[in-house]
């Protein structure tokens, strides 16, 4: 991901010099951004980042892996950081045996026979 500066007017008319970022669509292939195009992610618990923008030519939103290299240049030229975390469900005890194919074919059918499912939720609430 290349790095230039360009200059050009802010909302004042002042001439502000701003970050040009080229990336690449999978479709238009490479497009040239601004610092205000692209948006960055870390996961804080694993230190993973990805980078994302909207395709200014096909308007589709790009998402792509970045090494920590990459995140630091793309925040120091002035590109916004969000960070997230891992979902807390993953560190919890798994009990019971792992859903089948056979237990969703069987939910599904349940969702669609409202007497099946009255009675399922019946059982869990008396249970």
């Amino acid at each position: 991901m290349p790095m230039e500066t360009c200059k050009r007017k802010d909302d004042r008319g002042r001439i502000a010099t701003m970050a040009t970022i080229r990336a690449s669509c999978e479709t238009c292939g490479d497009v040239e951004l601004t610092t205000v195009d692209v948006r960055v992610r870390v996961c804080i618990n694993d230190n993973r980042g990805e980078y994302s923008f909207r395709c200014p030519l096909c308007e589709m939103t790009v998402v792509k892996a970045a090494e920590p290299r990459t995140i630091d240049l793309l925040v120091a030229s002035g590109v916004s950081m969000d960070t997230w975390s891992l979902p807390a469900e993953l560190n919890e005890t798994k009990i019971g045996r792992p859903i089948s194919h056979d237990d969703l074919l069987e939910f599904h059918d349940k969702l669609h026979d409202t007497t099946s499912w009255n009675e399922a939720l019946s059982h869990l609430l008396d249970g």
